[in-house]
């Protein structure tokens, strides 16, 4: 009819009617802007069309949902506002007005928010979880008391960056230790932490095929997306090395760690340059391999304890080794410090209460595990930008009562 205007129809977009046809009907009072009622310039019109009837926000305290978790939903209704509002809000997207971003917050804390992991993950395609490999620890597992230290450190350095771990261990699997590809098949992990690695691990070849960032420690690795973290154990044996000779020890013995351990060739190269440096020679039948449990220790400390002219000081590798020399020379009749001066590596708690005390090398170990979580969020979230590819804590020379002067005379 002529005279008659046609009434404006709704127009929605391509989203918001698959958002109805999931039957996810808007919250009242949204309002969708269209396009086409924009002005020229893009400056933007204030023709809105609102659906539904606007309800302003309730100023009352709001409380959580009875008997399930809040959503982006509740939070929407309470504020007559989209759930893509809110959740860019709470994602901190720059297009969002710092008034509307601090209501939204306000709101999510009164109705006790969380985000819904698994669906995060699926819209940032990363889990934030760290898969941690606990290797060759079958027995002793978290109470190793190096091991359990760093694992101490990962779980602060990952909480502080919004990330879980998830520990993969040797020893757990019928059939033999699974590969390092199948393990981490079965979660989605977003980078891994190694602990415990052998180089004669027949995986040892896995790590460079790994889709993920990986981190060791105390074993050097290489690679677009691998850290090392690791003490200075080269420096770390000279300071002992040094230590014993200023004591005036001349026949210093050492028990060192298993061939396959990178830090066994770190701890002897400082030790022997740490003799070279005060002008005493290192004779290889000073040495003796363990592979640091204190009975490695105790077997080689009876060894050489056996042998004459007998050492008057003993290096051990590791603080379990340097506590099975103790013993061994108490068993034996040998007073240290008086007869014998033994020195260990790590300072490990119970250094400090065996009887004597411990002179031992500190390591950080719960630095370890916190340089190990950064170094891998690091990896994940930036790549190797301004990632070092190995990172070396320093040690420290802690001396207690198990070294002292050397005899005047001895067997």
């Amino acid at each position: 009819m002529k005279g008659h205007r046609r009434r404006p129809r709704l127009r929605l977009s391509a989203t918001r009617i698959a958002q109805f046809a999931a039957g996810d009907r808007p919250p009242i009072g949204e309002v969708t802007v269209l396009p086409s009622l924009r002005g020229k310039g893009g400056e933007g019109v204030a023709q809105r069309q609102a659906i539904g009837r606007t309800t302003p926000p309730s100023r009352k305290r709001l409380s959580p949902p009875p008997g399930r978790r809040a959503t982006l939903r509740d939070i929407a209704g309470a504020l007559g506002l989209s759930v893509a509002a809110v959740s860019r809000a709470l994602n901190g997207h720059p297009d969002v007005s710092p008034t509307t971003r601090r209501r939204v917050l306000e709101v999510a804390r009164q109705l006790n928010y969380r985000p819904n992991a698994a669906a995060k993950t699926l819209v940032t395609h990363r889990s934030r979880l760290i898969g941690v490999y606990f290797l060759g620890q079958e027995r002793a597992r978290f109470s190793h008391p190096f091991a359990s230290e760093v694992v101490d450190g990962l779980l602060e350095g990952l909480a502080t960056a919004g990330y879980d771990l998830l520990v993969f261990g040797d020893g757990l699997y019928d059939g033999g230790a699974p590969s390092f590809m199948d393990l981490a098949a079965h979660r989605q992990i977003d980078g891994a932490v190694f602990l415990g690695l052998r180089t004669d691990d027949p995986r040892w070849g896995e790590l460079a095929r790994l889709p993920f960032p990986l981190v060791t420690i105390d074993v050097p690795v290489e690679g677009e997306r691998a850290v090392s973290v690791g003490c200075d154990h080269i420096e770390g044996a000279r300071l002992m090395a040094r230590h014993l000779a200023a004591l005036g020890h001349r026949r210093i013995a050492m028990i060192n760690g298993h061939r396959w351990a990178p830090v066994s060739w770190e701890r002897l190269t400082g030790f022997t340059a740490g003799l070279r440096q005060v002008g005493l020679e290192w004779e290889e039948a000073c040495l003796v391999e363990g592979d640091f449990t204190e009975a490695s220790g105790y077997q080689g400390a009876v060894e050489l304890l056996r042998r004459r002219p007998r050492p008057t000081a003993i290096f051990a590798a590791s603080d379990l080794m340097a506590l099975g020399v103790l013993r061994a020379a108490r068993e034996m009749g040998i007073a240290v410090p008086e007869e014998l001066s033994v020195g260990g590596y790590d300072d490990i708690s119970d250094a400090a209460r065996a009887s004597p005390p411990l002179t031992t090398v500190h390591q950080p170990r719960r630095q370890l595990g916190v340089a190990a979580a950064q170094s891998v969020v690091g990896l994940i979230e930036r790549g190797h930008d301004g990632i070092p590819s190995r990172v070396l804590l320093r040690p420290e020379l802690v001396v207690r009562a198990s070294t002292g002067p050397a005899p005047s005379s001895s067997p």
